[in-house]
């Protein structure tokens, strides 16, 4: 009893970080990609590129950690903004965030993105690997409707012609597509 007293504080000191680590590696092999933060340049050229005035949801499909969904929550108090996460522990992460920022229009859902019905968007945003917007493709083209933006980070929808790109100011060039449907 007395060693596993001793043992509990070992325990949780190595087996919380072992926990959150494997989950993420394994969540990104099953995903195909780690989550990968937006960096602060893209993510000025993509709020730069929302429509300034939005009606109705905007999505944030791969929302990871919640650093962008919070940013446009903020910067539109009239739109509900949805973040859809598949891997647990950045979704874990923006729950806390939005428990503690408290925005009445913003909810985060763990879900994978093709099981998310995306037609009640206005705006989708994403910052998806290739592969998965080649997946992603044909779910947008059979459910968005009319007039709906579509932004994305790094990777471009393939085959739609973008109505916009921006390059961001960031070491790789990256580049923030505006599409509308």
């Amino acid at each position: 009893m007395e060693l596993a007293r001793h043992l509990l504080p070992v325990l949780l000191y190595l087996g919380i970080p072992l926990y959150l680590s494997t989950s993420i590696v394994v969540w990104a092999i099953k995903n195909g990609i780690g989550p990968m933060p937006t960096s602060p340049k893209q993510k000025q050229c993509l709020l730069s590129s929302l429509p300034s005035h939005v009606k109705g949801k905007i999505f944030d499909l791969g929302s990871g950690w919640g650093t962008l969904a919070i940013p446009i929550a903020k910067r539109h108090p009239e739109c509900e903004v949805v973040g859809y996460e598949s891997s647990p522990v950045p979704y874990f992460v923006s729950q806390v965030l939005q428990l503690t920022l408290r925005y009445s229009n913003l909810r985060f859902h763990r879900k994978d993105v093709l099981q998310t019905p995306v037609q009640d968007a206005s705006v989708i945003v994403c910052y998806l690997h290739p592969a998965a917007m080649k997946r992603l493709k044909p779910k947008l083209e059979s459910e968005l409707k009319a007039g709906t933006v579509v932004i994305t980070n790094t990777f471009a929808v393939p085959g739609w012609k973008p109505e916009n790109v921006i390059e961001a100011n960031d070491i790789y060039r990256s580049k923030i597509y505006t599409y509308r449907r």
